[in-house]
């Protein structure tokens, strides 16, 4: 091929380019651009509003069959010019169900705003009796302008979100236990109640079951819990109206590991009024601490200087999350004095604190007596030395039926 062959193959390749480009628009002299795959791509449209505002582009509802609720958005025109907008219901073609269209009625098909102009367009969702509980979604678009991103879908530009919860009250209700902290000692029992109350109008099947895993406090070497340590005992179903109690009865082995450990209990109940997917509810968490008697006394020495009139050993401790089988907690207290005479301590005082409640009747993790809530109560037992002798001293204590407690020395001087 001669040079004027190959130049005049350039100059038709000049020719050619811009008319194969001319249908997209002028370009510039520099190398085609590539758009980044991360950029949105904008629908084709008859419009391109970049200045008109929708308030409150987020709605959530709640609403039971048989329900209804308006929605009102105001739009305003920020645009140069008149904006003509058309109120519609979009729905997404993946992710939650559609809010279903024969559910919506929008007071305006057709609307159009002047410079500067706000209109308010209300959409009125009403559920009917029969419509199935659980989430749905939709958007209340006011153009055919769409918005899109790589790997997914489509979304109008200028609109409101729509995500509706179609709900029934419950009627099985978990009133007291659903969470529980208990303790349980080696080679001992401790329960745990749940109550459960059945508002509807049939009855509801209930069948717990023990799902457990290892939670240890101690890095390795803890047995893990157990179902034979677990028994349950409910009935097979709860009728309508009523109420029952599920007793769960916790007994580790006397070689058990000590440590925290987790269950969770299934009851296993189907609740009419909620949807299916979610039986997160008729589950109990259950917080088990296994603990062991000590067999040495706990130690603590502390000084005594002159002047000092009496000596006070106060011990405070918590009683066990709901019931067991263990007796009231107790201690036995020995003073060591200075020469290292032992002194049995002379209990002076014993103090039961605890808290009681008429607002927490919502929340089922505490126990009740009837109308009242009530909370973990505190024991105090306290020791008194009298005329104590100058110099150190030692304080040996051995709790009884205590998984843990707090203790206070206070020296009282002289009056004089």
């Amino acid at each position: 091929m001669n040079r004027s062959t190959i130049l005049s193959l350039l100059l038709a390749a000049v020719v050619v380019v811009p008319a194969a480009v001319a249908g997209i628009g002028p370009q510039s002299n520099s190398p085609q651009q590539v758009t980044p795959a991360t950029q949105p791509q904008q629908s084709a449209a008859s419009t391109n509003y970049t200045q008109l505002y929708v308030d409150e582009q987020y709605r959530s509802l709640d609403l039971k069959p048989g329900e209804s609720e308006t929605v009102s958005v105001e739009v305003e025109n920020g645009e140069d010019d008149e904006v003509t907008i058309t109120p519609h219901l979009y729905t997404p073609k993946v992710g939650e169900p559609p809010i279903k269209a024969e559910w919506v009625s929008i007071s305006d098909e057709e609307l159009t705003l002047e410079e500067g102009e706000t209109v308010t367009v209300n959409a009125t969702i009403e559920i009917p009796d029969d419509a199935e509980l659980g989430r749905y979604t939709g958007s209340l678009a006011f153009t055919d302008e769409k918005i899109s991103y790589p790997g997914r879908p489509a979304r109008p530009v200028h609109a409101a979100n729509l995500h509706l919860e179609v709900y029934k009250q419950p009627t099985v209700t978990i009133t007291s236990g659903s969470y529980g902290h208990t303790q349980a000692k080696a080679g001992g029992t401790t329960t745990h109640e749940i109550v459960v109350e059945n508002s509807g109008d049939q009855a509801v099947p209930l069948n717990p079951q023990v799902n457990v895993q290892e939670r240890t406090r101690r890095p390795s070497g803890s047995q893990p819990l157990e179902k034979s340590w677990f028994d349950i005992t409910a009935p097979t179903e709860i009728a309508p109206g009523e109420t029952e109690t599920v007793e769960v009865t916790i007994s580790p082995p006397s070689d058990a590991d000590r440590g925290r450990y987790d269950a969770e209990i299934e009851l296993g109940l189907q609740d009419p009024a909620r949807p299916d997917r979610n039986d997160y509810w008729q589950r109990v968490n259950l917080n088990v601490e296994v603990w062991e008697e000590p067999t040495d006394a706990f130690e603590r020495e502390f000084e005594v200087v002159d002047g000092v009139e009496d000596v006070t050993l106060t011990l405070s401790t918590y009683d066990r999350a709901q019931t067991d089988d263990l007796p009231s907690p107790s201690f036995d207290v020995t003073l060591v004095s200075p020469n290292g005479t032992e002194i049995d301590a002379e209990r002076v005082e014993r103090s039961t604190s605890g808290h009681v409640s008429l607002a927490d009747d919502a929340n089922p993790t505490q126990p009740k007596e009837g109308e009242y809530s009530t909370r973990s109560a505190e024991q105090q037992f306290v020791y008194r030395v009298s005329d104590p002798a100058a110099g150190s001293w030692t304080a040996e204590i051995t709790p009884e039926n205590a998984m843990q407690f707090e203790y206070d020395i206070t020296r009282s001087n002289d009056a004089e």
